[in-house]
């Protein structure tokens, strides 16, 4: 048996009642007159005579009534419940969410925040257990619910302000995960938040389990105001053979006051080459453009800088500045140059990110120094080359080069018999004339594939209307990308060692078809020449949380590299690590040994969503997570009832209230059926 409030079972204490009120009553005795008391001595009297009980049944009768009722009150239930019987009388699980993301950084936010958390702990009682979690992105909670008081003070003490970004779905079904695991009749969740409009968009299905209390903590500022760089945008070009760079920092002021006077600053290296100064409006964005500079021979470490505000983690841009951005391509033709890659040339003309640097020569002067790493050659309606250029430019394609083959007019069939044969998908064939039926189309693209991946899309671009008047066959079984409407292979790539080569069975100006002359042909031109040259751009910047690529670092695939953070942390990277991850905003650097050059450089920047400092209102989170939702899940066949179940469904309380009250009633009837005498000895007790 259990009691729901076993508190009440200390009203048993009153029978002594009956017990002090049988064992002190004296029976009243008889009055004699006497005419005279004046000559008589007077004799204290004291009684010897031991009191008793003497009516044991009316006794008994009132000891159960004060029994049951006690009981009554202590409401009693059989059966077993699941929460521990020293748990029953209130005891609360409180789980503290407490935003960590740097928006919480901006003025004094978070000491209001590890205040509020400090009280909620402090304020929990004995028997109550509290879990301390920090959030941004993903939730970080040091153990399970806990009724250790200094620990959690501890680990608050320890807590600092971090630099991901808000996002309150994750934080809250670890809170629900938490309470359903919880067997306390209570539950409460401390949200402590400056509540970020970016970090809810209503799309996470979390909602906590009936009965939970939410207590948010809102500490929002309604004049909040942030001046943020969002971005740095680089431009390039070339000024006496010497590569330059334009740079462009965007700048965003967030909030109802007006950025005044602004210093804006860019450092290379840790000197500052280039100042400014700006001024926004309130809720206005402004672009600087700083004057164009030399970039250094190697790659540079550089930083764009605002003057401190409220919120400093978003008033500095770090990115990378490396030379050679551009994509160096080499046009082969057949014969001295006369203009026949014009179309080609003016397509890559236009390119930028990468830029394209194009030189046009005779393939029978091709010299095996012509030939470096990361760049494209084009055989544009030309002959492979002969000799050792042949053999250098086979190897260029092993070591990871890339060609375009562009089989026209002047491209015979015989060339790629010999040593180049190995490099095509197949051996090119005679060329096939559809003038009759006026030309012929695209029917098949692979769109799946990164060269016509940009097209994938409703209104991206349209092949079908360009007509192909003559091209060659190809035969080719795999890696065909492109073909004709009667079947024809128009593209067709293969990978040749670390290289791929590419071709193109039609000519890349008006004399066999008219692609050049559609909206499609400069930027099929871009993708297909990046993709031959297997070009691949460095970023000049990632967001906390990226992760930094390393397949290609030829020093991890000889042994083990190590890592340097931005407060100059290192950490081993084993032989063939993928990728590093970039946790901290700042300058990461990669290096086959502790103290060797760095093989890779990485800047990573805090993400500026986090710096729009708008709030939502509180109680459009809380009405969505505490609401109950469609289709919530059944409770199990058999679950385990709380004692207040138990107790509700038996109400033994009522059967032992009846049986008081019949007691006294029982009682009252009996003690009228006594003599006289005996019934005012009763009546007095």
């Amino acid at each position: 048996m259990g009691f729901l409030t076993p508190a009440f079972l200390a009203g048993l204490a009153a029978l002594a009642v009956p017990i002090l009120v049988h064992l002190t009553n004296r029976p009243r005795r008889e009055t004699v007159p006497f005419p005279s008391l004046m000559f008589l001595q007077r004799i204290p009297y004291r009684s010897v005579r031991r009191q008793s009980l003497r009516h044991w049944l009316l006794f008994a009768l009132r000891a159960a009534a004060f029994v049951l009722l006690a009981l009554a009150f202590a409401r009693p239930f059989f059966g077993s419940s699941s929460r521990p019987a020293g748990l029953l009388g209130g005891a609360t699980l409180r789980v503290i969410l407490l935003d960590r993301s740097y928006s919480m950084g901006y003025r004094d936010r978070w000491r209001r925040a590890t205040e509020a958390a400090r009280k909620a702990i402090e304020s929990a009682e004995t028997e109550d257990r509290v879990a301390l979690v920090l959030f941004d992105r993903a939730p970080h909670t040091s153990g399970e619910p806990t009724a250790d008081r200094a620990r959690l003070r501890a680990d608050l003490d320890a807590a600092r302000p971090g630099v991901e970004v808000t996002r309150y779905g994750p934080a809250l079904r670890l809170a629900a995960e938490m309470i359903g695991a919880s067997r306390l009749p209570r539950q409460e969740v401390v949200l402590i938040t400056d509540f970020q409009k970016t970090g809810w968009d209503g799309a996470d299905d979390v909602r906590l389990p009936a009965g939970t209390t939410l207590t948010r903590v809102d500490l929002s500022d309604g004049d909040a105001s942030n001046l943020a760089i969002t971005g740095v945008e680089l431009e390039r070009d070339y000024q006496s053979g010497r590569e330059r760079v334009i740079p462009s920092a965007r700048l965003v002021n967030k909030g109802p006051r007006a950025a005044a006077d602004v210093g804006v600053s860019f450092d290379v290296d840790g000197r500052t080459v280039r100042q400014q100064r700006v001024t926004l409006g309130p809720n206005t964005s402004s672009t600087v453009t700083f004057e164009p500079f030399p970039l250094p021979p190697t790659a540079a470490r550089a930083t764009v800088r605002v003057d401190p505000d409220g919120l400093p983690e978003d008033d500095r841009f770090h990115l990378v500045l490396a030379p050679g951005g551009d994509l160096p391509v080499l046009v082969l033709e057949n014969g001295p140059v006369r203009g026949r890659s014009l179309y080609l040339e003016r397509a890559l003309a236009i390119g930028h990110r990468p830029r394209f640097r194009v030189e046009v020569k005779d393939a029978a002067q091709l010299r095996a120094d012509d030939l470096s790493p990361g760049m494209l050659v084009v055989l544009d309606d030309a002959p492979p080359p002969a000799g050792p250029a042949g053999r250098r430019l086979r190897e260029f394609v092993e070591g990871g080069g890339g060609i375009l083959v562009v089989l026209g007019e002047k491209t015979a069939a015989s060339a790629w018999s010999g040593e180049a044969a190995p490099l095509l998908p197949g051996l090119p064939g005679p060329a096939v004339d559809r003038s009759a039926d006026w030309g012929g189309t695209l029917a098949y693209l692979d769109y799946g594939h990164p060269v016509f991946e940009l097209f994938r899309g409703p209104h991206s671009g349209d092949f079908s209307s360009a007509r192909f008047f003559r091209y060659r066959t190809l035969a080719a079984r795999d890696g065909v990308l492109a073909r004709f409407d009667d079947g024809g292979v128009a593209l067709a790539s293969r990978s040749f060692g670390k290289g791929r080569v590419l071709v193109w069975t039609s000519s890349l100006d008006t004399s066999w078809n008219d692609l050049a002359l559609q909206p499609v042909f400069l930027p099929f031109v871009h993708e297909l020449v990046r993709y031959a040259a297997g070009h691949v751009v460095s970023p000049a910047s990632y967001t906390v949380g990226d992760a930094l690529d390393l397949s290609r670092a030829p020093a991890l695939a000889k042994g083990d590299a190590v890592a340097v953070g931005p407060s100059g942390q290192r950490s081993t990277l084993p032989r063939g690590a993928a990728g590093l991850e970039l946790a901290t905003p700042g300058f990461y650097e990669v290096r086959s040994t502790a103290d060797g050059p760095a093989i890779a450089v990485a800047a990573v920047n805090v993400d500026r969503a986090e710096s729009d400092l708008a709030a939502m209102d509180p109680e459009e989170l809380a009405s969505a997570v505490t609401r109950p939702g469609p289709g919530v899940e059944a409770a199990p066949a058999e679950p385990a009832h709380t004692a207040g179940e138990h107790e509700s469904g038996q109400a033994l309380w009522r059967y032992a209230m009846m049986a008081a009250l019949l007691l006294l009633a029982t009682e009252t009837v009996l003690s009228n059926r006594l003599p006289p005498r005996a019934r005012d000895q009763v009546r007095q007790t």
